[in-house]
């Protein structure tokens, strides 16, 4: 049986444990935890406000830039329809007012009043087109014959190309009842064009033509940039003027249609390498066409007066990781290593080593706190040097009265055989046993020692049993079987003799056949659980009748130690002793062996006089 193994593991394990545990669950207890929550809880307000505050001034700025671009926007726009509005009252008055185009309904075809009439109403358009500044062509034609009077200040052979093309759709537009709008969108090859076509009378049918770049004024949009521009658009999202936005542009703010009647959108382009470009666009339908005025200012362009305020959103993060990881180090520096070194120390000191000295810091208060603990920890070691002391002094008394407790329960045994030899006049035995008995009392003379060698003690345990032999003749015998070479090994004195004298005792009773103690002693290696080295292993076997089960089964869980002063007093002392001297690098088993017979196995350190320290040495703290 291991002395007092287990518990000293099951200890050792049960301070360990905890301690893991406290250093994970205190993690959102620990100081720096608490600093870096702290700081965060800190900083996160005044960054945001900070971020909102730029989110705020640029938001002001999309405001004031939009508002600025509509009001120009709104201005060309309501020009335009204006513009567009006169020339529809003018087209609808030709009917009623013009006395030319009157006639016409009444002249021949291609007679000389009719040449005349046509030559007054295309001066009259020529004149006409310098007053509308947008209208680009002004038309009249003749449904029956297929005539058409162009007056126009650009390409007369593309317009007239175009108006004829066109004027088909019109006709059926104006004879049915489709519901269209003022003005038609007309395509050409190059170019795109308005389109307005009024019904004089049954024959004749007056329109005016308006170039799709009359209508886009770029020029007053300043913040568009080198990126921005104007354009306009269809409700299918084609351009319909020229525009120095690019395709893509175009097709970006035709996706974003359905939002124009917000004052703004902000929308983002995707260019080269996953890079995202913002615009902010603003948009106007037109009342008198399915036509939309759109334009796009870059943001890079319009917030170049901001470049502040948009690197500070962008590096506020950045920012906050510099300012966190910068006050962390410089705390670790003053704060956090020095009360890491500290609580290293308290730890080393709580697991019982007082060889500590930290290092003083820097900071005056944590300086004291050092200083403090170096003091404590100097009178604490002095202090457990005092007590260790008289613990020592305290088990060296209590060591050697357990010594010499063996003496008395000996001699009382020794007398009693004596007076049974004398009882029975066997006279050669006495004085073979007083022999005996004087060479036992002379090795009694040295038992005072802490250890002596096994060849004295297995010499004085011979002796014993050449005393039991002696009181049995031809009943009692024993074996000596000692490997060689273990005579300079020491023990503690009179280790075996009780274990002898038990097996004699109790292993005798009820015997028909001689009773063999066997007693043998080998050198044996540690188990993983006792400090490095060899064992001194001391075996007292007999034939007897064993250890009945139940007191087996008391003896091999220590239960003889409850009462010292019981009948297992011998077994009590050596298993005490060597708790005393050898802590749990000793060991006591018991067991039966296969024919009945009892077996006692001792194992403690192998060592010699010098290496225990010689005869007379203080005893060893192992408990």
């Amino acid at each position: 049986m291991m002395l007092n193994q287990k518990k000293c593991v099951f200890k050792s394990r049960l301070l360990e444990l905890p301690l893991k545990g406290r250093e994970s669950m205190n993690l959102i207890r620990s100081l720096r935890f608490k600093f870096i929550v702290g700081l965060t809880l800190i900083m996160l307000p005044l960054f945001m406000l900070l971020y909102y505050n730029n989110v705020y001034a640029m938001k002001v700025v999309r405001d004031k830039v939009s508002l600025t671009n509509m009001n120009h926007l709104a201005k060309s726009v309501e020009q335009n329809e204006r513009v567009l509005q006169e020339t529809n009252r003018y087209l609808y008055s030709l009917g009623e007012r013009d006395p030319d185009i009157i006639s016409l309904f009444f002249l021949k075809y291609g007679s000389g009043d009719y040449i005349i009439a046509k030559q007054r109403i295309m001066n009259k358009f020529m004149t006409d087109i310098g007053f509308y500044n947008l209208i680009d062509s002004f038309f009249l034609y003749d449904a029956v014959n297929d005539d058409l009077l162009l007056a126009t200040s650009g390409n007369y052979d593309v317009k007239k190309s175009v108006v004829q093309e066109s004027m088909p759709v019109q006709m059926l537009q104006l004879e049915g009842d489709i519901q269209k709008p003022e003005w038609s969108i007309v395509r050409g090859g190059t170019w795109n064009a308005l389109v307005k076509t009024v019904r004089i009378n049954q024959q004749f049918y007056a329109g005016a033509l308006v170039d799709m770049n009359a209508l886009n004024h770029t020029q007053q949009f300043t913040e568009s940039g080198d990126r921005g521009g104007a354009v306009i658009v269809g409700t299918d999202g084609g351009a319909l003027s020229d525009s120095t936005l690019t395709i893509a542009q175009i097709q970006l703010a035709a996706a974003h249609l359905p939002g124009l009647k917000d004052p703004y959108q902000v929308i983002s382009e995707v260019v080269n390498k996953g890079e995202a470009r913002q615009y902010l666009m603003l948009g106007i339908a037109s009342a008198m066409s399915e036509m939309n005025y759109i334009v796009l200012l870059p943001e890079e362009d319009m917030m170049r007066n901001l470049p502040f305020f948009q690197q500070i959103i962008r590096l506020l993060p950045i920012g906050a990781a510099v300012i966190l990881v910068t006050a962390l180090i410089f705390l670790r520096h003053l704060l956090f290593r020095p009360m890491n070194a500290l609580i290293r120390g308290m730890r080393r000191v709580s697991r019982g080593d007082l060889d500590v000295k930290l290092e003083p810091p820097s900071s005056s208060e944590l300086e004291f706190m050092t200083r403090s603990f170096n003091q404590m920890t100097s009178e604490i070691r002095h202090l457990k040097i005092d007590v260790y002391e008289e613990q020592l002094r305290t088990r060296e008394a209590e060591f050697k009265q357990l010594q010499m407790q063996i003496n008395p329960h000996f001699y009382l045994n020794s007398l009693n055989i004596i007076h049974s030899l004398a009882s029975l006049q066997k006279h050669e035995l006495v004085q073979q046993m007083a022999g005996h008995l004087a060479d036992y009392f002379r090795f009694s003379l040295r038992a005072g020692k802490r250890v002596i060698r096994l060849d004295e003690e297995l010499e004085h345990i011979r002796h014993y049993l050449e005393i039991q032999k002696l009181r049995f003749p031809n009943r009692f015998d024993f074996e000596l079987d000692i490997e060689p070479n273990l005579e300079h090994y020491v023990i503690p004195p009179l280790t075996i003799q009780p274990f002898v004298e038990n097996a004699i005792i109790h292993g005798f009773q009820r015997r028909t056949q001689a009773f063999v103690i066997r007693i043998v002693a080998r050198l044996g290696a540690k188990s993983s659980s006792q400090v490095d080295g060899t064992v001194l292993q001391l075996m007292i076997v007999d034939n007897g009748v064993g250890f009945d089960e139940e007191l087996l089964e008391r003896l091999q869980h220590g239960q003889y130690a409850e009462d010292p002063s019981g009948q297992h007093i011998g077994i009590w002392n050596v298993a005490h002793r060597l708790l005393v001297k050898y802590g749990d690098q000793a060991s006591l088993q018991f067991g039966n062996e296969a024919d009945h017979g009892a077996k006692v196995i001792i194992d403690l350190p192998a060592q010699t006089e010098e290496e225990e320290g010689g005869a007379h040495a203080e005893p060893v703290d192992r408990g």
